[in-house]
């Protein structure tokens, strides 16, 4: 594919996604635009601005013409060629073009890219600094066997700074010599900063139909800027969207992979916003295993309900004490007597303060842990039973006065931790417990499948969903309300919602999302929730 080729069809691209250029830019003598293209260019009243730049970093950028611009511009036989700094979110196509006389060349790769003026942000810091407005070209990754494609993304799309992660390393193994026109592209706009999203993508030798990956990005850009209005998107144009964004994971491919961790680190934690299905998984989980042990953390658990204590006994009203097992040493002891694989599930592991609860067995849970020489006291029975242990590791021992000693957890035994990750009064977990856990989230998502009698009422799910993705912050995306919230037994009312979810969107939801806006959450989507709420149910969030 030529870079005459390329900026032809990203021109026609652009104008069939509602772009108007102020100025109809110049082809070759022997390319020119098709009568219907030209009839869709307003020169009046153009939404974007055309820049096709051939020498010292060719590109070809579109610029949103309400930005402010400074042109120096120059014409030649070939292309209008501008330059000059500029302000704002631009769609730029960087191509293998080092010269006026290369248009004509093949090429084999390009830099799709938004970037931002040489000049500020300007207008666009607002956009810019939108989670969502990054979310969505972020969703726009996957891609088919037949593509050649690699995506760079940065954090922020506002701070600038840092650059997109691998895109230097990419572009020197396209271009070894270290002197190509892609890597004059990189030397001044990523040295810059100036490129907050990238993909490089490898061009078909013929002008195809399609580009899948650079039509993507182009027409999330096209949308974002107004070009054409999200009501009136074409069927085309909703399946591009479908079929490139990153599909949520179906419930059996969610449960190959914990029981894939599971089998591998033995320890687990499921970590998620509330309504997730943390617990349910567990729950999920257990029922594969012959033996399960449960227990719920609270802000009263201490090492002597978890592990071992003493426990006040009244005998003949005498006061005694007398040894207690907790549910971690039960589980222990069963699985060095048993060969069966036992589960110990610890739910809400974070509301407890687990430096006091798991004191010193932090040293037990290492899940590779081997040839070890020192072990831990964690108790002592009173009743020394002859039940042969099947621990062929000796890792698990009861000596001959009732002492009980460990090395590491019996090898059969694996455990499961939940955690909320939406309430921030909880015990912080430190980083001993991380790094001897496996971490697994569970993300809110549209079930497909329900269980019988119950439905799942999509329509204010993925309404919600979307403020969450517009505007919620990384870390803010740990208190959206997960799917468990939107089940309810009754079929959803074509006209709205069926009375069981309203009451649930009213007692439950919104309650919940208030205390998040009260504790300074998600305050640009305030206004849009108040107003979701009154949309469902004719009364105001905020009286």
């Amino acid at each position: 594919m030529t870079e005459s080729e390329l900026y032809k069809y990203v021109v026609e691209k652009a104008v069939s996604y509602g772009m108007k250029p102020r100025n109809l830019p110049k082809l070759s003598k022997d390319k020119n635009f098709d009568e219907e293209t030209k009839k869709s260019v307003s020169e009046d009243h153009g939404n974007a601005i055309i820049r096709h730049s051939l020498t010292n970093g060719a590109y070809i950028g579109l610029i949103d013409s309400g930005q402010p611009i400074v042109e120096d511009d120059y014409e030649s036989e070939s292309a209008n060629d501008m330059s000059g700094a500029y302000t704002g979110l631009s769609f730029v196509v960087f191509t293998q073009c080092s010269s006026k006389e290369d248009i004509n060349n093949e090429q084999e790769y390009c830099i799709v890219s938004i970037a931002i003026g040489s000049s500020s942000l300007g207008d666009d810091l607002a956009l810019a600094s939108k989670p969502g407005f990054r979310r969505s070209f972020m969703k726009l990754t996957n891609k088919s066997d037949k593509e050649d494609v690699d995506y760079y993304f940065v954090e922020n799309w506002a701070a600038m700074e840092s650059r997109c992660p691998g895109l230097k390393e990419k572009i020197a193994k396209i271009e070894p010599e270290g002197n190509g026109p892609l890597h004059c592209s990189l030397a001044k706009y990523d040295k810059s900063k100036l490129l907050p999203a990238a993909c490089v993508i490898k061009l078909p030798e013929d002008t195809p139909e399609s580009i899948p990956a650079l039509d993507a990005w182009l027409a999330k850009y096209a949308q974002w800027r107004g070009w054409m209005a999200k009501s009136n998107l074409s069927p085309k144009i909703k399946q591009l969207f479908k079929t490139k964004r990153t599909p949520d994971k179906k419930q059996t491919v969610i449960d190959q992979e914990i029981e894939a961790l599971l089998n591998e680190h033995r320890f687990v934690v499921f970590q998620g916003a509330p309504g997730c299905g943390k617990t349910w998984s567990a729950n999920q989980i257990a029922s594969k295993y012959k033996k399960v042990f449960f227990t719920q953390f609270h802000a009263e658990t201490t090492y002597a309900d978890f592990v071992y204590g003493i426990k006040p006994v009244l005998n003949d009203n005498s006061l005694g004490y007398e040894g207690k097992a907790g549910i971690l040493l039960d589980a222990i002891d069963y699985a060095a007597r048993n060969d069966d694989k036992v589960l110990l599930i610890i739910d809400e592991i974070n509301r407890a303060n687990l430096a006091n609860v798991l004191g010193p067995v932090f040293y037990l849970f290492e899940p590779n842990a081997t040839n070890r020489d020192h072990e831990l006291y964690l108790g002592q029975v009173v009743d020394i039973e002859e039940i042969p242990y099947k621990d062929t590791e000796n890792t698990y021992s009861v000596d001959e006065h009732g002492n009980i000693k460990c090395k590491a957890l019996p090898s059969n035994l694996y455990v499961i931790a939940t955690m909320n990750t939406a309430d921030k009064s909880l015990a912080v977990v430190d980083f001993a417990l991380r790094r001897r856990f496996a971490w697994y989230t569970l993300y809110p998502r549209e079930l497909t499948k329900i269980e019988k009698g119950k439905v799942f009422n999509k329509t204010i799910f993925k309404e919600i969903n979307t403020l969450f993705e517009n505007y919620a912050t990384d870390e803010e995306l740990n208190l959206q309300p997960g799917h468990s919230y939107f089940i309810t037994g009754a079929k959803e009312d074509s006209k709205g919602l069926n009375d069981e979810m309203k009451r649930r969107l009213t007692y439950e939801i919104m309650p919940l999302m208030k205390e998040y806006f009260a504790e300074g959450y998600l305050q640009e989507a305030k206004d849009e929730f108040a107003q979701l709420y009154y949309k469902y149910t004719n009364e105001y969030m905020y009286k």
